[in-house]
């Protein structure tokens, strides 16, 4: 979400005043990562937090995703501040410290988003004399919230008063602490019924409290609208309320350990009150009632969920049938693009495609929102048991220059995971959601149309994220896992077939069904024992390297040696290889290549002429085979055009163009797959690093795709 004008909030602190940076970053106070006290390591790491250079940082915090939040402040220009620094659990030589500090935004969702990888527990340990900092411990480890029960007055573009009683588990021995927006007012706090040391900053709620096997938390608090108009010069705010408005999951507007906890996974049960002219959203089933000029929206989840929404619109109209056993309900406005019946028609495509495969959705409930909020965008997120639209959607299907895509099926199939959990838990959403769009259009198109949606997403991994991002090394990362991580399921499915790999995602599927853990260890389990085998050595590599196998062939007198040059350990690689021979013919032969090298044998009087590795591209590979590829513009259709480029989804910068006679010509050397290119006339349309989308951006008189064969060996071609 963009960030917002919000009012500032002074944060509640049982620490040492707030150590303040400005935006150049001062030195360090000290080159040293020891300090004599737990309590004076908690304020120099909040110092050097606030006010040191990354490097100087470094050399405290041990951890690389908080020290990526402070390098991205720095980088960024925004101030630094220390917050909560407290020593909460203490035994001889060992301690655990609260640390929290706040990176400033224009309103206190973006800032607790922005420190989440920052604000937590850290595990300290005295050595040689002095305390350092070891870890940064899971800011759920033995804590659980087990359900949430919310009672909210909301008031349209100014906020809302929160009641929120939580049953929680406390194990740890320091204390439960929770992701808050920073610019809630708590005015009430209860543990079991009594008053307990807390304290608040950095996007972090901590509560004192010594294990608890079932507990109950009761927090009063006020949050304002941060999308309200801002004040006047007088102070004052405007009487007229909004149109429409929101509090979307990404603000933080309840409590939460994150999103990718297991631990946090619960019951809801929301009451909100709202202006009856407003029509409002739980993002859960719900059922609403009027009564004295008050709309009154209780929702309930049917399965354990972690995060919710609160969507509102004075000018929807609300719509609810049944598609084949799940309750559809839509909150859109007259004006909007679809119908309810054109929508509900589209879902029970999807579902009859998908629920075929993997199981129906649980629980039998979708609502279409459209959101006015987020702007004229198309379908855009999944928010509980809502898809959710910008007020521009305007295709269910693509199959044009911009596609081929269904982003309502991506939306809709997020509810077989988006309950995944741990460090892989954005590619199991939504590298499986992209997946599940290739499953839909393979059911509705055929298989060219899903070759050609698998080229698109290989295209943008390999110009945005090979050898840039792991999946595990990168959590929130969104192009590597939407792309690889796309592409991880797609092969689990070539190498298992249809009916073993969907009997693995049903397995997988059960386990958030059932608020269980559901990382990528319990993934690769699920397909393991619908594969029958053991897969974690072929998953692994996928997760935890920055590159794909690069595997070439070396044709010899009687046999070919198969080879993986890429700078890393082997990968566990099932190959299916096409040899063609002096006589025309083709041997279509299969390895399972673990090692570096593997050799495989000609029948005797048999030459190879040419070898193709995984020629129906079943893993995502290294290509090698391809066309040199001649662009031609006439100079007549370049108009007055100075400079001329090409750009496409093979190379992140323009190419620029050589005048021959009467064209403009770019050759290239081209991988085989689908490309989508344009001509780019005087810096229009942009290219692909710079932002631009050649399937959308450019004219389209100007913009074409071209499907390049595997016809001759290349030394070196694109994408890079």
């Amino acid at each position: 979400m963009p960030i917002r004008t919000a009012l500032a909030l002074a944060i509640l602190a049982l620490s040492a005043p707030h150590a303040r940076a400005q935006t150049d970053s001062a030195p360090a106070a000290t080159d040293t990562t020891r300090a004599s006290t737990p309590d004076s390591l908690a304020a120099r790491f909040l110092h050097d937090f606030a006010t040191a250079t990354p490097d100087a940082f470094d050399r405290i915090d041990p951890d690389p995703d908080s020290r990526t939040v402070m390098h991205d402040a720095v980088k960024h220009k925004r101030t630094r501040i220390g917050d909560l620094g407290r020593v909460v659990w203490r035994d001889g030589h060992r301690a655990v410290l609260l640390l929290t500090g706040t990176v400033k935004a224009d309103n206190g969702g973006d800032e607790a988003n922005l420190v989440r990888h920052f604000s937590g527990f850290y595990d300290a340990e005295e050595r040689d004399g002095g305390w350092r900092i070891i870890a940064q411990l899971p800011i759920d480890t033995l804590n659980h919230i087990h359900a949430q029960a919310l009672h909210v007055d909301l008031t349209p573009g100014r906020g809302m008063d929160v009641v929120d009683t939580l049953a929680v588990a406390i194990g740890s021995p320091y204390g439960l602490a929770v992701r808050l927006n920073n610019d809630v007012k708590l005015s009430r706090l209860r543990l079991d019924g009594d008053s307990t040391a807390w304290a608040f900053g950095g996007g972090v709620l901590w509560v004192e409290s010594s294990p608890r096997a079932h507990a109950q938390l009761a927090l009063a608090y006020t949050l304002r609208d941060a999308s309200a108009p801002p004040a006047d010069s007088t102070g004052k705010t405007t009487d007229t309320l909004p149109t429409f408005g929101a509090f979307h999951n990404t603000d933080v507007w309840h409590p939460l350990f994150g999103y990718n906890s297991a631990n946090d996974m619960g019951d809801f049960s929301i009451t909100v009150h709202v202006p009856a002219a407003y029509r409002l959203t739980t993002t859960l089933p719900q059922t609403d009632s009027v009564a004295n000029g008050v709309r009154t929206v209780t929702g309930r989840t049917n399965y354990p969920a972690w995060l919710l929404s609160l969507i509102y619109d004075r000018d929807w109209h609300v719509r609810t049938s049944d598609v084949d056993g799940v309750r559809f309900e839509t909150f859109t406005e007259p004006a909007y693009h679809f119908s309810h019946d054109t929508l509900a028609a589209a879902l029970r495509r999807i579902d009859h495609i998908l629920g075929g495969r993997f199981g129906g959705p649980t629980p039998p409930y979708l609502a279409l929102v459209e959101d006015r909020a987020i702007g004229p965008r198309g379908f855009a997120v999944r928010m509980t048991d809502a898809v959710i639209s910008g007020s521009k959607a305007e295709r269910l299907e693509e199959l044009g220059m911009q596609g081929p895509g269904t982003a309502f099926a991506h939306e809709i199939s997020h509810g077989w995971t988006m309950n995944a959990t741990g460090p892989a838990a954005n590619m199991l959403r939504e590298g499986w959601a992209t997946f599940a769009e290739s499953a839909v259009l393979r059911a509705r198109y055929g298989a060219a149309v899903e070759r050609d949606y698998m080229n698109r997403l290989r295209n943008g991994y390999m110009l945005g994220s090979e050898g840039r991002r792991s999946i595990l090394g990168d959590p929130d990362n969104g192009s590597v896992h939407y792309s690889k991580g796309a592409w991880i399921f797609h092969m689990f499915n070539a190498l298992l077939g249809d009916s073993a790999f969907d009997r693995g995602i049903r397995d997988y599927v059960q386990r958030q069904t059932d608020a269980k853990a559901a990382g990528y260890q319990e993934f690769i389990a699920s397909m393991s024992k619908a594969a029958g085998y053991d897969m974690t050595s072929f998953t692994m590599p996928w997760l935890t390297l920055k590159i794909i196998p690069n595997v070439q062939a070396k044709i010899e007198t009687h046999r070919v040696l198969i080879t993986q040059t890429q700078d890393t350990p082997p990968f566990d690689l099932p190959l299916e290889i096409a040899i063609t021979t002096s006589s025309g013919a083709t041997l279509h032969r299969t390895m399972h290549l673990t090692a570096r090298e593997d050799t495989l044998r000609l029948p005797s009087g048999v030459k190879a002429t040419a070898v193709h590795i995984d020629p129906n591209h079943r893993l995502l590979l290294q290509r090698h085979w391809g066309e040199t590829v001649r662009f031609a513009l006439p100079v007549s259709k370049a108009g007055n055009a100075k400079k001329v480029a090409l750009v496409g989804d093979f190379s992140l910068d323009a190419v620029p163009a050589t005048r021959v006679g009467s064209a403009w010509v770019v050759t290239l050397p081209l991988t085989e797959g689908r490309y989508v290119w344009s001509w780019q006339l005087d810096g229009k349309p942009r290219a692909p690093g710079e932002g631009g989308d050649p399937g959308s951006d450019g004219d389209p008189k100007l913009t074409g795709i071209r499907l390049v064969k595997p016809l001759v060996l290349l030394t070196n071609g694109y994408p890079k």
